[in-house]
């Protein structure tokens, strides 16, 4: 009995040991990590990361200790890390990200000598392949399920002016696509009212109806082409011109989208008289 006992408490000494071990090596990830190099030369730095890690050269052996205190002047972190010999590392501080940026003041006591410097915690940029110019969902071109959009072009009637509508991510508006058609040539520009930078562009256009039900596909075989370059549209008197963007942005400066039901009612309309353009050509 008594052996039976010792196995179990046993069994339970080796789990707690295993736990305690588990949470001793589960630092934050690296590519998580601000690193400040050199505590006693930093003045501020902008970093997008969870973590600060403070490290500082010393002249021999010193006690050290570092306090973070946040932009209202609370004592959010401190640790009296004793006597660091040479050099000194802190462990990984987790800056804690409300809004959109946080500013932090960290303070490292050397002995005698006091180092003092500004970390500002940004939030994050997001890469978003999936921005699209606002207009008809594929899905109503071609019946199969898509969450891109197209934008029908009445070419003559866009001739010599410019059509505006949101550039759109999901629930968020990110700028503007412009359309403009001059002499039958088209050309589609960008403008981002968020924080961020376009990385890629796409533009797919597509002559007729049949062509454009194939937008967003693999077997898409129409026109493509690039940001505020002329497309030839002579002769075309209705256009479906998918615009597809790469974009690095800032998600708290984006604003919120609302669909415009005359612009897409509108749009319907166009798609409906390219179909018929289109089915009418096809039988001469």
């Amino acid at each position: 009995m008594t052996e039976v006992i010792v196995m179990k408490c046993s069994r339970w000494l080796i789990l707690v040991l295993l736990l305690g071990l588990m949470c001793l090596c589960t630092p934050a990830l690296a590519e998580d990590v601000y690193t400040v190099d050199n505590a006693a030369e930093t003045v501020r730095c902008i970093t997008d990361r969870s973590y600060l890690r403070v490290r500082c050269p010393l002249a021999g052996e010193q006690p050290v200790t570092m306090s973070i205190h946040d932009e209202w002047g609370y004592l959010v972190y401190q640790r009296d890390y004793g006597l660091c010999r040479d050099s000194f590392r802190s462990e990984d501080v987790y800056l804690r990200l409300d809004g959109s940026a946080a500013t932090y003041t960290v303070t490292l006591q050397a002995g005698s000598d006091t180092y003092m410097f500004l970390v500002t915690r940004e939030m994050a940029k997001l890469t978003d392949s999936g921005v699209y110019a606002c207009g008809l969902p594929l899905s109503d071109l071609s019946g199969t399920r898509s969450n891109k959009f197209a934008v029908i072009i009445d070419v003559d009637a866009l001739e010599g002016s410019t059509l505006t509508v949101p550039l759109i991510s999901g629930g968020a508006q990110l700028g503007y696509v412009y359309y403009t058609v001059d002499g039958g040539a088209l050309s589609v520009s960008a403008m981002l009212t968020v924080d961020g930078e376009i990385i890629k562009s796409a533009i797919y256009v597509a002559r007729d109806a049949v062509t454009a039900q194939t937008l967003g596909t693999n077997h898409f075989t129409g026109r493509k082409a690039r940001l505020d370059r002329d497309i030839d549209l002579s002769g075309t008197p209705y256009a479906a011109v998918m615009v597809q963007l790469t974009v690095s942005y800032d998600p708290a400066t984006a604003q919120a989208w609302y669909q415009d039901d005359f612009f897409i009612g509108q749009q319907r309309s166009l798609w409906e008289l390219m179909k018929l353009i289109t089915a009418n050509e096809a039988v001469g």
